[in-house]
């Protein structure tokens, strides 16, 4: 399989890229920023340059892990968040059609209104915010347009990351500050280690499947409990976490509280499952700790 990655630079983009190398396919990386990836830039709203490196990779696959995902980003600049999350991608999506290429678009809970979850594929999508509504409206119309897809949905994605942006990596720079971080107990999710999410999509377009798949950790957990078991695999300071419910927040975006999603498809087909959320720390931990012994050699 040849790979075009448009985002490699990313929490999951690295992973695939990394791993489609490492599974023998040929595979070709790119990334908007973090220069330090050392990866050629590649803005997605370019459009000649999108259609100018898929007719240089000619890939079976391009995969798009990338996109505005700061929820209250999105409820303040929703024209942002339609572009980048809704336009933008089905552009690409366009595009890589044009070339006979799969799409590969990366989506979340966050299309569910969290009163029932974890939620399967066939559950009734209900989003609250501009973040979910915009990735449900690329959802549907990447079906409506008959374009040849995969979508992923995730959540609560954590991991081995160079930016450090995800949710552990800033518990731990919190940790390390001696500073405390609020994280609320009434949200509900799977937790999902991305290493795992990559080797998930590959696996998938291994087995030539299209459409909707939930790709997401087995446990459901609330933000604070996980944020307190990150602390315990870690060895963080548990005063770092302070539990608090959602409303005390005052987000501008809802969130859904019983979100979370079930990935019983994707082993169905693929007969791959997500690591625990321990498994995945534990993961996590042994690379912080080869990361640190690298900064220091």
């Amino acid at each position: 399989m040849r790979a075009l990655v448009l985002g490699a630079s990313g929490q999951i983009g690295g992973h695939l890229l990394a791993q489609l190398l490492e599974r023998g396919h040929a595979a070709v990386g790119t990334r908007r920023a973090f220069a330090a990836s050392g990866l050629p830039e590649l803005d997605i709203a370019r459009e000649d340059a999108v259609r100018a490196a898929i007719d240089d990779v000619r890939p079976d696959a391009v995969l798009l892990p990338a996109g505005f995902t700061w929820v209250d980003g999105c409820e303040k600049d929703p024209a942002r968040s339609a572009l980048e999350n809704r336009e933008r991608p089905l552009a690409v999506a366009r595009l890589a059609a044009r070339a006979g290429a799969v799409f590969v678009y990366y989506s979340t809970d966050y299309v569910f209104d969290g009163t029932s979850g974890p939620y399967s594929e066939s559950d009734p999508t209900a989003p609250l915010q501009v973040y979910g509504r915009d990735k449900l409206a690329c959802e549907e119309a990447l079906a409506r347009e008959g374009l040849p897809h995969l979508v992923l949905r995730t959540t609560t994605v954590f991991g081995p990351e160079l930016q450090g942006k995800n949710f552990v990596l800033q518990l731990v720079a919190k940790a390390r500050a001696g500073e405390r971080l609020k994280v609320p107990r009434d949200q509900l999710a799977t937790p999902s280690f991305s290493p795992d999410g990559a080797r998930a999509t590959i696996e998938l377009l291994e087995a030539g499947e299209r459409g909707v798949f939930h790709v997401a950790g087995p446990d459901l957990h609330d933000r604070a409990s996980f944020a307190s078991l990150a602390c315990e695999v870690l060895g963080l300071d548990t005063k770092t976490v302070e539990p608090v419910e959602t409303a005390a927040l005052a987000q501008p975006a809802k969130r859904p509280l019983r979100a979370g999603l079930v990935s019983e498809k994707l082993a169905e087909k693929t007969g791959f499952r997500l690591r625990s959320a321990r498994e995945g720390l534990v993961a996590t931990k042994s690379w912080l700790a080869l990361s640190s012994k690298n900064e220091r050699s």
